[in-house]
């Protein structure tokens, strides 16, 4: 619970910094503006998978790993291959940069500081996993919102001193904070490091992480390629207010990684003893508060949207309720996905969360033409459904594990279910304010007592 409480403290700094630019973004920006940013945010999700090879994972596990008492020389070995596998991918990626740029339907220059970025992202990648598995949750949390702070503030700074394209001033603030960061988190990792290179140790990461690129590629997939889709088959003005509903959905998100950055190492301690019972009444507590949670964002989007944009963003109202959803079935496969990481099974993962990734794309491509850029909420909702699924087959039927037990999870699931129902096709078709904050304050307070207070729905039934 402290690593949680320090990851979500974190977590929510970061997301505040954010969520207060907002208002300020949306005014200095048109949604097409917007939407550039969104397609740039993308790129530094995507772009960093392709140079570290998803190395932090491989590193982040040879920590982990109580076997290996060499993490020092692992760690030195991994950082000359993955530095000078970075530049050559910078390389051929500029060379490339102006097809690439074109089947994105950006601006090159965008695409160009993208790449910049994402290299040198690399080293403090590693740098935070590090710290997440030797269980130095401040340490991480505070790093991440200095990150955070110092690229929004810079970038709130330059974009007022630019008169036109001022997404831009965004961009130059990202360039300038992650080249000062990752210089540290290069300079941090150094003075860990033995260097002295040894194949068997590039050799042990690549086995791990390899088979999880797809993963990892599958995920943008799931979490951004619809943005790029909307942005290729509708417009930009599009793209930027379906991007703003993943932003105030974005609180959701903050929640379940906090939360799950911080299961993570607590699950492989107990997995490892057998502690079963533990983990199913711990996943059970978490399980709960997420949903409460869910409930909440839910409930009160639109007011956030209101406060936070003006009225060419309204129709990011009814997207959010379904984005919400899709971050808290995230939440549900990572629960499963643990055990397959447990087990190294990491193909098994990947090829999951590919087919996941596949139905996504097959999806938008297919419902977006027919019922416009809305939808890629209701497709994104569906692939982390399936993604769930296949993870609770794949950890119980094929790996053979003793799983948590979907009674565990279900039953207040159902009612989650329920009141996004209630809420979408009831309440946000009412435009009279004062009937819907009673409505949604009452709905709060039965939702604490079945999430919160009461142990299970039988409790509120009796």
């Amino acid at each position: 619970m402290r690593h949680s409480r320090n990851y979500l403290s974190g977590s929510l700094v970061q997301y505040l910094l954010v969520a207060a630019t907002i208002p300020i973004f949306t005014r200095l920006l048109l949604p097409s503006g917007y939407g550039v940013l969104s397609i740039f945010n993308s790129l530094l999700t995507l772009l960093p998978i392709i140079f570290g090879l998803n190395f932090r994972g491989g590193i982040g596990r040879y920590y982990l790993d109580n076997e290996k008492n060499d993490f020092e020389a692992a760690l030195g070995s991994n950082l000359l291959f993955i530095i000078s596998f970075s530049i050559v991918v910078l390389i051929l990626l500029m060379i490339f940069k102006t097809r690439i740029s074109l089947f994105l339907n950006i601006d090159e220059k965008v695409f160009v500081y993208a790449a910049i970025i994402s290299c040198t992202m690399v080293s403090l990648e590693i740098y935070l996993r590090y710290l997440n598995g030797s269980q130095q949750s401040s340490v991480y949390s505070i790093l991440s919102v200095v990150r955070s702070g110092l690229i929004l503030f810079s970038s709130i700074g330059l974009m007022l001193l630019m008169k036109e394209n001022r997404y831009f001033g965004k961009i130059y603030g990202e360039f300038v904070v992650t080249l000062l960061l990752s210089g540290y988190s290069l300079y941090m990792l150094v003075k860990i490091a033995k260097f002295s290179f040894d194949w068997k140790h590039v050799k042990y990461t690549l086995r791990f992480s390899i088979p999880l690129i797809p993963h990892a590629m599958s995920m943008f997939i799931l979490g951004y390629f619809d943005r790029i889709i909307i942005n290729q088959l509708s417009t930009k003005l599009n793209t930027g207010i379906y991007s703003f509903a993943y932003d105030v959905g974005m609180a959701m998100n903050v929640i379940v990684m906090a939360t799950t950055k911080a299961w993570h190492p607590i699950f492989f301690q107990e997995y490892n003893e057998r502690n079963t019972d533990k983990i199913n009444r711990m996943v059970k507590g978490y399980a709960k508060k997420i949903y409460f949670a869910a409930v909440i964002i839910i409930l009160f989007s639109s007011e956030v949207i209101h406060i936070l944009a003006d009225s060419q963003y309204y129709h990011a109202i009814g997207i959010v309720p379904v984005i919400v959803m899709g971050y808290v079935f995230v939440f549900l496969y990572t629960l499963y996905f643990q055990y397959a990481s447990y087990r190294k099974r990491t193909e098994l993962i990947s090829l999951n969360t590919f087919i996941a990734g596949f139905v996504n794309i097959g999806l938008n491509y297919w419902l977006i033409p027919i019922f416009g850029y809305e939808v890629a909420a209701h497709t994104t909702l569906f692939s982390y459904i399936l993604l769930f699924s296949l993870h609770f087959i794949n950890a119980k039927y094929i790996l053979k594990e003793k799983t948590i037990p979907l009674m565990v999870l279900l039953p207040h699931l159902f009612i989650l279910f329920a009141i996004a129902a209630i809420y979408m096709y009831g309440l946000v078709k009412i435009n009279h304010w004062y009937f819907q904050l009673p409505v949604k304050f009452i709905i709060t307070a039965v939702s604490f007592y079945i999430f919160i207070y009461s142990d299970t729905p039988e409790e509120v039934l009796n």
